[in-house]
């Protein structure tokens, strides 16, 4: 008998804790962030962060911009674009700048933005640039966080890039401006059409 109460308050114990292991809640900054899914915000767009291509300590990340609303959706220009670091909190040292900054030679990113309309279901992009170069063993910035905002005035959306933006000490990020999805790499001519009715 006492070995069937001892099993009996133990499998009670058991069931206790699984059951309070699921009710924790971890304090995670990415916990926060938006799950990708089939409900859209209600600007009516998407920002997604696509994935980083390494060459030679050169960067390049595209942002694609999706309309998933139901009427047509108008940008020009950059995005505005916001550093966070594992805190959430604003990466200071490190400047944005419109166009390659000098950090290289990339189709698209020096030309002058034009104003981009995106029907319903139609995607833009703006590229980002950098070097992660470090000199020396202090200082090396790195952003596992984002916000962009398509335009001014809209809402920040808050990105987690796969792998994070390794900025190095060089203190500079380059954004090219919002240009039709004709093609989607950093390496393409950027191309716009006017009107739009937001």
């Amino acid at each position: 008998m006492y070995d069937t109460v001892l099993v009996t308050v133990l499998g009670l114990l058991a069931g206790a804790v699984i059951w309070t292991v699921t009710d924790v809640s971890y304090d995670d900054p990415a916990a926060a962030l938006s799950k990708p899914g089939p409900v859209c915000p209600d600007e009516g767009i998407r920002v997604t962060a696509g994935p980083v291509n390494p060459a030679m300590g050169l960067r390049a990340m595209d942002l694609t911009l999706e309309n998933c609303g139901t009427r047509n959706y108008r940008v020009q220009g950059y995005p505005e674009i916001r550093l966070l670091d594992r805190d959430q909190q604003h990466v200071t040292g490190v400047s944005v700048i419109h166009g390659s900054a000098g950090i290289a030679t990339v189709t698209g990113f020096d030309e002058p933005p034009s104003t981009v309309t995106l029907a319903p279901g139609e995607t833009a992009s703006a590229g980002l640039l950098w070097r992660n170069t470090t000199t020396g063993f202090d200082g090396a910035a790195y952003v596992p966080y984002l916000t962009v905002a398509a335009r001014s005035g809209s809402l920040p959306l808050l990105l987690a890039p796969d792998g994070g933006l390794d900025l190095g000490t060089t203190g500079r990020l380059a954004v090219g401006p919002w240009r039709t999805n004709t093609s989607t790499s950093t390496s393409t001519s950027t191309t716009g059409s006017g009107g739009g009715t937001r």
